[in-house]
């Protein structure tokens, strides 16, 4: 595993705006409103989908190179409907990587196609139950960010994300391009939708408790996933909410959380 994080040189920010110039050929709004981008897509064997956490576009992302994988993130929740990806029946191989609350969005929408077509399919960093007191984020806190979600509150947040400051600086200069409004609409549906869909099928054949987390606790994470019934091939990780940073491609991301691959 790569222990240094690409540095925000020139050639980077080069890349990056050529990314930037590049998203409206590389991003689709699916019918369901959901937001797909492909952040690599070169026809590589694999690819995987990302199901990605509440406010996250494409440019925290920008750092890690593809690795030989292709990689398509879903994003900007709105609605409990599957996606339509049928671009990704013609790989040969398939890994779906939940992360945050794209944890518990996955186990909602992730057709059966897709997760019968996957290799594997991984949580990270986040559970089945995300507003509870025990297995996720205490609604009290999750009305709080609601109530009173500012810049000052989002900063926050996006700190607390981190363990090395040097990350949380990367992440600040590469942080989401989405203003209050959208950020606030999107994390109210999440928060009634999952307390309205209490009942969440476990699709996952990998989980991955981030045991250093300060936003969903590892110690939820341990309750929430130990109280499955099968509850197998779970790790605990001594990784921050958003450990991306410590690698330097999706590939080594992937070698990681899947060693067997």
């Amino acid at each position: 595993m790569a222990s240094g994080l690409p540095c925000l040189c020139e050639q980077h920010i080069l890349a990056l705006h050529a990314m930037e110039e590049a998203m409206s050929e590389k991003m689709v709004t699916t019918a369901s409103g959901t937001t797909c981008t492909w952040l690599h897509r070169r026809q590589e064997a694999l690819c995987l989908l990302f199901f990605a956490g509440w406010g996250m576009d494409a440019r925290p992302f920008a750092p890690l190179g593809a690795g030989g994988v292709d990689v398509c993130m879903l994003g900007n929740y709105r609605h409990l409907e599957a996606p339509q990806l049928p671009e990704l029946h013609h790989y040969e191989e398939l890994v779906v990587l939940a992360w945050s609350f794209g944890v518990w969005m996955a186990a909602q929408v992730l057709p059966w196609p897709l997760r019968a077509q996957s290799r594997a399919v991984i949580a990270l960093g986040g559970t089945l139950q995300p507003v509870d007191a025990r297995f996720g984020l205490a609604p009290g806190q999750f009305q709080g960010m609601l109530a009173e979600l500012d810049e000052e509150k989002l900063h926050s947040f996006y700190q607390a994300m981190f363990d090395e400051p040097a990350h949380a600086t990367s992440f600040l200069a590469n942080r989401p391009q989405q203003n209050l409004t959208a950020l606030r609409s999107e994390l109210e549906f999440l928060y009634n939708a999952s307390l309205q869909s209490r009942s969440s099928i476990d699709v996952f054949t990998h989980r991955i408790i981030t045991g250093r987390d300060r936003i969903f606790s590892g110690r939820n994470q341990a309750r929430a996933w130990g109280r499955q019934e099968n509850a197998h091939n779970l790790r605990t990780m001594s990784w921050p909410h958003f450990p991306f940073y410590q690698f330097r491609t999706w590939g080594e991301v992937l070698a990681t959380l899947l060693p067997e691959l």
